[in-house]
């Protein structure tokens, strides 16, 4: 009877202590999918939605649509890149062309683009990892045109956001995802010359 007794509490704690670590350990799995989602919303700086379409809207001559008298535009002659630049970086603008991330300048100090770069009809940085060290970048806006020397092409962290800092110096920062490396994004920067 007393050898019973026992084995029902060891059973018992045994079985206490399983639902409590299953707890723990859904608890801790729900946590962090809370944290890498709130990680992937701040890099795409929570746009999720776009500016209405404005009906005096033409197509350049890859079909993309921006607004008419628009020249705010990308262009990368070493990887064949001449692309417009859209307010945003959601889903639906970075489908239609480049996105500028909206808490970042958009003519003085650092200005931060997306793009897709693979497996979307306009993947325009899907060459960025080709750049090297010297080549030109020209970014074109109503107020001009300033070209930019590529000074850094590397992988980082999905959660480092140090790169789309503002800066005194003139920069032009482009990222886009790191194929096969779901924790990684690729950063190019370059300077203006």
């Amino acid at each position: 009877m007393l050898k019973n007794k026992k084995n029902i509490i060891y059973i018992s704690v045994i079985l206490i202590s399983m639902i409590i670590f299953i707890s723990i350990f859904f608890n801790l799995l729900k946590f962090f999918n809370i944290q890498k989602k709130q990680t992937n919303i701040s890099l795409s700086q929570k746009n999720n939605s776009i500016n209405p379409i404005n009906t005096e809207l033409i197509s350049d001559e890859i079909g993309i649509q921006y607004k008419k008298g628009s020249n705010w535009r990308i262009i990368i002659q070493k990887i064949n890149v001449n692309a417009p630049i859209l307010e945003g970086t959601s889903k639906e603008v970075l489908r239609r062309g480049v996105g500028h991330f909206e808490t970042t300048s958009k003519w003085n100090g650092n200005i931060c683009l997306a793009a897709h770069n693979q497996g979307y009809k306009y993947n325009y940085f899907q060459e960025i990892k080709n750049l090297e060290i010297g080549d030109i970048i020209t970014y074109e806006t109503e107020k001009g045109t300033k070209n930019y020397e590529v000074i850094r092409n590397e992988t980082i962290k999905e959660t480092d956001l140090s790169c789309m800092e503002d800066t005194k110096e003139n920069k032009i920062t482009l990222i886009t995802c790191e194929k096969n490396k779901r924790d990684y994004r690729r950063c190019v920067q370059a300077k203006e010359i």
